[in-house]
């Protein structure tokens, strides 16, 4: 028997059950863009459990902590530990992600935890309407304004009452974030803003708003 030998990772959940054999590799992510020298992803950690998120990134529970990273696993997003964190253990044992809510639910040696995350399983419809909150955001806040029910992976603009464009960004899945800021970095005025939606397309589009107090 003659077996074929593919050399590649694996990159979509349906290759597991095409009829090829497949040499699955280990993702290589370079150590910094000055040099050529790369590392194995996790190298040396031990991996409990895999989840991924709205956003298609990668949730790794490991007996150091918890790693989310991007979709293509180049880039390191968060690393959570019982040190910088209200992690319970860095013995992870498990991680589950609400793909409805973005709540990242981690079971350790010392009990249940969860995250509230940025990313949520995209729409694939736009006539729904979206959630902002908290709405109003007034100055007490402490952290970003979200929306939720977006169709995936919207590019957003936020603008001001008088059509000036403030923010703009892409969501991850269905969700983005907004830290109140514009473009340069500055806090923007108190008033109402709108939030525009749609899709690679323009096929698919979406509204809200926000009342934001400075």
């Amino acid at each position: 028997m003659v077996h074929r030998k593919v050399q590649r990772r694996f990159t979509t959940r349906g290759e597991f059950f095409s009829n090829n054999e497949i040499n699955a590799q280990r993702v290589k992510i370079a150590k910094n863009q000055f040099d050529n020298f790369v590392d194995y992803l996790l190298e040396d950690q031990s991996i409990n459990d895999i989840a991924v998120d709205g956003a298609n990134r990668k949730w790794f529970a490991t007996n150091n902590g918890v790693w989310l990273m991007s979709s293509d696993c180049q880039t390191e997003i968060h690393h959570f530990s019982k040190e910088n964190s209200p992690l319970l253990s860095n013995d992870v044992l498990t991680v589950t992600v609400d793909g409805k809510t973005g709540e990242v639910f981690f079971g350790t040696e010392a009990g249940i935890c969860s995250y509230r995350g940025d990313a949520t399983v995209g729409e694939t419809y736009g006539g729904n309407p979206v959630k902002v909150f908290p709405n109003p955001a007034r100055p007490e806040l402490d952290g970003p304004i979200s929306v939720q029910g977006l169709v995936a992976n919207a590019w957003i603009k936020f603008v001001d009452a008088a059509g000036n464009l403030v923010y703009q960004t892409k969501s991850n899945g269905g969700t983005v974030t907004w830290n109140g800021n514009d473009l340069s970095g500055n806090r923007v005025a108190t008033g109402t803003y709108f939030i525009l939606a749609s899709d690679d397309f323009g096929s698919e589009r979406q509204v809200g708003k926000v009342y934001l107090v400075h």
